[in-house]
């Protein structure tokens, strides 16, 4: 007695099925492959913004240490106070030189890939944590930090930190006269978690809204402390989460930071 023939629809399902997984697996493949490609140009980027800033931004302060030093050996019948000051403008440079090492350090190491497996954290208590070890600078610029109950969110404690801390103390850094108030908040959406950090200070010119997260770019020059590696270590960490980081602002009406990560 001969069996009877599979239906037709079974032979059709049992043969496309393989071919619909190879084509998902070749689009998945596709996808890995641009999203690879992508990262080399980012990462050859980077590279080249951190080379620049080691043959650029670090010479300058050597150069100061070069020249007043020799005014200094060459002034050996100038005035007391002519030689404290080339003494003081030596110090300065060094100073300078080393915070430039210590944020290129910084910078460097976000440049390796995570080194640890991407976990959920409470961003509440990584705030918590954050405002009471920076009290002292708080409560010397008399700002006033508010925050929205904030969420669960994927990324570990450290860099999570590191992003509050480091938006917090450029909001403090620049700062207009008056009371100072940060708002901490975020929102959900089907990109992800965007926290935002928003302050009533001086603002900024739209013009620079990309140019602040580059490696060492500073819009005050030495107006104000500091190497300007802060925003650009912000977007590295952002960025190696799969997310993104921007600035919102019209002129004198302050600004408003946001960065977007996964859930």
């Amino acid at each position: 007695m001969e069996r009877p023939a599979p239906e037709a629809s079974t032979i059709d399902n049992e043969t496309s099925a393989p071919s619909h997984n190879a084509e998902q697996l070749s689009a998945e493949i596709e996808e890995l492959r641009d999203r690879l490609r992508d990262e080399k140009i980012r990462h050859y980027d980077e590279l080249r913004q951190f080379a620049y800033a080691v043959s650029h931004d670090l010479r300058e302060p050597l150069r100061m240490v070069k020249s007043y030093t020799q005014l200094f050996l060459l002034g050996r019948d100038q005035p007391d106070q002519e030689r404290q000051e080339f003494l003081g403008y030596i110090a300065d440079a060094i100073e300078r030189a080393e915070r430039l090492l210590a944020d290129l350090v910084t910078y460097s190491l976000q440049l390796r890939p995570l080194e640890h497996p991407e976990s959920q954290v409470d961003a509440d208590a990584v705030l918590g944590a954050v405002l009471l070890a920076m009290e002292s600078s708080i409560r010397d610029s008399g700002a006033q930090i508010t925050h929205d109950p904030l969420p669960r969110v994927t990324i570990d404690f450290e860099r999570l930190s590191q992003l509050f801390r480091e938006l917090i103390a450029n909001a403090i850094k620049f700062r207009a006269p008056g009371s100072l108030q940060i708002h901490i908040s975020a929102s959900a959406s089907e990109q992800g978690i965007t926290f935002s950090v928003r302050d009533n200070g001086p603002g900024i010119d739209p013009r620079y809204h990309d140019q602040i997260f580059e490696v060492f770019k500073r819009l005050h020059g030495r107006e104000f402390p500091g190497t300007g590696m802060g925003l650009a270590v912000c977007k590295r960490i952002v960025e190696q989460h799969g997310g993104a980081i921007w600035v919102e602002s019209e002129g004198a009406n302050g600004a408003t930071f946001r960065f977007r990560l996964p859930r």
